[in-house]
């Protein structure tokens, strides 16, 4: 394997009614591996990654629309839209197949890919993922409601709040997926959640067994945020599994 490492770059991929920003970096001539990070952050949480997994893939971070650097845009936030968002980025990259690893909302982006276009995934290892709302605990899903009525009413005086509302509403209102969708997906799949996670276990093997050949990857004695505290285990399960 050559040990040549393309000079990192940034830019922006415009789509149809705004843009989206990307960092790449790594191997030309390797396989891609497209990161995908959560609810409100951006693609800086996977800086620990980058920096070792360059060396073997050509990384792609993406910054979701209206989270980061990427704008608004016009279209609606749902992860239909974030999924067409990704296969622009590709489009424009001319990468015809990668290895997507998302964290939470970026794992439900992830889920979403592969059932619009399952042809463009090489696999995917999808963190914290719930295929719909109930697959969250109970008292973490009244907590995240009781955030969003918080951020309904000081949105009505502040601009910036108006923005976190929305993005936060994504947690409340999605995804929507049924489990006869998710049984058609077939990307080779690592599910991981943490045995602490805010996520119902139950709800996590069932996205395994729907997803054919898939493996489950529990992190012991971890959050939904694991992947905070222990980079060096993320960087060593997509290397595991990412082949």
């Amino acid at each position: 394997m050559s040990t040549d490492i393309d000079r990192p770059y940034s830019r922006y991929v415009q789509l149809y009614d705004t843009e989206v920003f990307c960092e790449v970096s790594g191997r030309k001539d390797a396989p891609a591996l497209v990161l995908l990070h959560g609810n409100g952050e951006d693609l800086n949480i996977f800086n620990p990654q980058i920096r070792y997994l360059s060396q073997y893939y050509r990384i792609v971070a993406i910054d979701t629309r209206a989270h980061g650097q990427s704008p608004r845009g016009t279209e609606p936030l749902t992860f239909y839209t974030f999924a067409d968002d990704l296969i622009c980025v590709l489009d424009a990259l001319k990468i015809d197949k990668a290895h997507i690893v998302g964290f939470s909302d970026g794992a439900i982006t992830a889920l979403h890919t592969a059932l619009t276009a399952p042809e463009r995934i090489l696999s995917m290892v999808l963190i914290g993922a719930n295929y719909n709302r109930k697959g969250i605990k109970l008292l973490s899903r009244l907590q995240i409601q009781m955030m969003y009525v918080y951020l309904s009413l000081v949105s009505l005086f502040s601009r910036k709040m108006r923005k976190r509302k929305e993005i936060w509403g994504l947690m409340v209102y999605q995804p929507n997926l049924t489990i006869e969708e998710i049984s058609r997906i077939t990307a080779p799949t690592l599910v991981v959640t943490g045995e602490k996670d805010l996520l119902c276990q139950r709800h996590n093997d069932e996205l395994c067994r729907a997803i054919k050949g898939s493996k489950q990857m529990i992190i012991k004695d971890a959050c939904h945020f694991w992947i905070f505290k222990q980079p060096e285990t993320l960087t060593n399960l997509i290397m595991e599994f990412c082949k």
